[in-house]
């Protein structure tokens, strides 16, 4: 491409000055991200939209006054009725109330007596004469709320702490760890709850752009300079990876596009496409070099020779994210958008810094191609040249095979596949599964009549709806309407204008979306049962997330096959052939439906982070194929009648590029397997899976 060689010469008359001026950009982008850069963490992110079912959650949300916004405590203790324990307890709860930002508390002491509500369960006349130990077992055996949150072995017990929102979260934060301090020793306090695993979701994100990034990069460059034997090379295809990331957080930071456990997938693309794209270049760069080619010339001679191909394969990739633009969520609106200009920004960040580096740190003098080149695989793929009919049949019917188990994909929801490894939450939420019926709450929201206040009509409802989740009809007093508005119990089980009831049923957070949808069925037809079916709903976080995030993995699911056709029809436009267009999707589409497959056979659902995964392969996935057919093209534009020797030259002129950018590919992405987030290491490993058989199907 003349136009480009010319650009290139021109960029090449002044290196020095276009390197001051990338690094003046970089280090405003650099300030642009300290001030504006921000990590948000709620795991049901993926589904914000304008859904019936997410509507009618923010409906709930807003009635109840956010419940998914509580604080949630286990508190433990060796027995909390021996020893004065359950009157540190009540201390703490007492000092909870008090504290700036809280709204309510609702333990063991605030559960409401269903014979009045001169007293708690727990001050029941009956009781006052019982032990500690004696009054909690009396209690739990009398009231299912109890039982809800006090373990059978009195060890464990839930504390919520309802929030005021309009106060600054550190505020809150700094307040409630204040309180907490001053709670009994013997009392062992762990946060518990969904904002808690927010928090800790969080802190995986920070662990993972401020470790994880850091040794994604330095891993890429060390297999950069084995593979280079030149530090001088692995500094030059390294370098456009760390300008086109950090351009690409201050461009989400100047547009409020906050980083997620969904983006969060993005940067290791960013980085590992960066370098594979730079690797091409230099590659062509120090192949001219070695036939002699001046410095200069060799630079604009090897960006010309690439910068199709390296087009090509940075649009399939950007058209692999851009299809995620179809599903109706927010957040992965907002994957799209990074993932597009942030290849965009890295394939800018290429096309400037590679020739720029490469004029200012390479010798004016040639040393030979230092590059490895992996003759023996290129020595392999010509041979199976020989059999390439058979090849050929055996992937189609492989194809074809892989397209019917596709059919048999369940797509999928597990929140703890986005709780941190190893993080004191992971441990706390298996040992309450041990001891309670869990941490998180689903809500039977049963409507009251259309007459103001509480009337008897209500009344029959709520003890219908009690009998029908509880086994019980009294679990509420009959006197609600004389409860203070700000109560706490107000608060979480009648909305403010006495129109619903909300009644919770406890389940723990480490359920996957088909237990927690299991539960909120059987819920429904317990309600139906007692004649609620009509004026009772069942919703909750984890239920909107269950019922809409298979949803919004079957719009992913249409997401990829658009991306398909689209990266087809430019593969035609490429190759000037529709058959040949067809035929180079059997090699990309067998390595994903192959790393499906792999899900399928090991019981795994379809998740949001696999679908988004399998999509951003397919665009990754393509660049060999693109980078081999740019090679061929050089040889006979028409791409027609290709001879053996045609096709094997461009192989071991191809082979070490690919290889090599596979490589890197590999490393980088598999270095997800150390990410504190398991959403991100499962991300990583599929796509570098995908990749490693991509590499095979394009050589092959």
């Amino acid at each position: 491409m003349p136009l480009v060689k010319r650009l290139v010469e021109i960029l090449l008359a002044r290196p020095r000055g276009l390197a001051l001026a990338l690094v003046a950009v970089t280090g405003l982008a650099i300030v642009q991200i300290v001030t504006g850069f921000v990590i948000e963490s709620d795991i049901a992110d993926a589904v914000k939209g304008r859904s019936e079912t997410y509507m009618a959650y923010l409906a709930f949300e807003e009635r109840f006054e956010a419940p998914s916004k509580d604080e949630v405590f286990m508190v433990q203790a060796p027995d909390l009725g021996a020893d004065n324990t359950l009157a540190a307890l009540e201390d703490l709860v007492l000092e909870l109330s008090l504290t700036d930002g809280v709204l309510g508390v609702i333990s063991v002491f605030s559960l409401p007596d269903p014979d009045g509500l001169a007293h708690s369960y727990l001050s029941r006349p009956d009781l006052a004469g019982l032990s500690d130990a004696d009054r909690l077992d009396r209690a739990r055996a009398g009231s299912p709320l109890v039982r809800q949150i006090v373990s059978a072995d009195r060890t464990t017990t839930l504390i919520s702490v309802i929030p005021d929102l309009s106060l600054p979260q550190d505020r809150r934060d700094a307040a409630l760890a204040a309180a907490l301090r001053t709670a009994d020793p013997r009392l062992d306090i762990s946060p518990i709850g969904l904002s808690a695993v927010q928090r800790a979701i969080s802190g995986g994100l920070v662990h993972d752009l401020t470790f994880l990034l850091p040794m994604t990069i330095v891993s890429c460059l060390v297999v950069s300079l084995v593979v280079f034997r030149s530090l001088r090379g692995a500094v030059i295809v390294t370098l456009p990876a760390i300008i086109a990331l950090i351009w690409t957080f201050a461009t989400m930071a100047a547009f409020s596009i906050p980083f997620t456990t969904v983006v969060a997938i993005s940067p290791a693309v960013i980085v590992v496409l960066a370098i594979a794209d730079s690797i091409h270049m230099l590659n062509a760069i120090a192949g001219r070099r070695a036939a002699g080619a001046a410095r200069t010339e060799a630079i604009a001679g090897g960006m010309a020779e690439t910068f199709p191909a390296v087009v090509m394969a940075t649009l399939t990739t950007v058209l692999a994210f851009a299809s995620l633009r179809i599903v109706g969520s927010q957040t992965l609106s907002d994957l799209a958008l990074v993932g597009s200009f942030g290849l965009g920004l890295t394939l800018l960040a290429v096309v400037l810094t590679v020739p720029v580096a490469s004029r200012l740190l390479l010798p004016k003098t040639a040393a030979g191609r230092r590059m490895m080149s992996f003759s023996w695989v290129s020595r392999a793929a010509i041979a199976a040249l020989s059999r390439r009919r058979r090849i050929s049949l055996a992937a189609v019917v492989l194809l074809a095979a892989l397209l019917v188990a596709q059919t048999r994909t369940v797509p999928g929801f597990i929140v703890t596949n986005h709780v941190p490894f190893g993080s004191e939450i992971r441990h706390d939420l298996e040992e309450l599964g041990r001891k309670l019926p869990g941490s998180d709450q689903l809500f039977a929201v049963i409507d009251a009549d259309t007459v103001a206040g509480i009337g008897a009509e209500d009344l029959a409802r709520l003890h219908a709806a009690s009998q029908a989740l509880y086994g019980t009809p009294r679990v509420f007093p009959d006197d609600l309407a004389t409860l203070p508005p700000d109560s706490a119990i107000v608060r979480r089980f009648l909305a403010p204008d006495d129109s619903a009831f909300a009644l919770p049923v406890p389940y723990p957070l480490t359920d996957d979306w088909r237990q927690i949808l299991a539960r909120a069925a059987d819920i429904r037809a317990r309600l139906a049962a007692e004649g609620l079916g009509d004026t009772s709903t069942v919703t909750g976080h984890m239920v909107m997330a269950s019922t809409e995030i298979p949803q919004v993995v079957w719009e992913m699911r249409a997401a990829f096959y658009v991306a398909v056709g689209l990266v087809t029809i430019l593969a035609a436009l490429l190759l000037r052939s529709v058959p040949l267009a067809l035929i180079s999707l059997v090699p990309n589409l067998i390595p994903i439906l192959g790393i499906e497959a792999f899900l399928i056979l090991l019981g795994q659902p379809l998740t949001v982070t696999s679908a988004i995964a399998l999509t951003v392969a397919f665009g990754i996935a393509l660049d060999d194929t693109i980078h081999l057919l740019n090679r061929l093209r050089l040889a006979r534009p028409s791409l027609r009648h290709l001879s053996r020797a045609e096709i094997a030259e461009a192989l071991r002129v191809t082979v070490p590029p690919v290889v090599t950018t596979s490589l890197i590919l590999f490393v980088g992405l598999g270095m997800t397997v150390f990410s504190a987030l398991p959403s991100a290491a499962l991300f990583g490993q599929l796509v570098a899976g995908a990749l490693a058989l991509a590499l095979l199907a394009d050589l092959f």
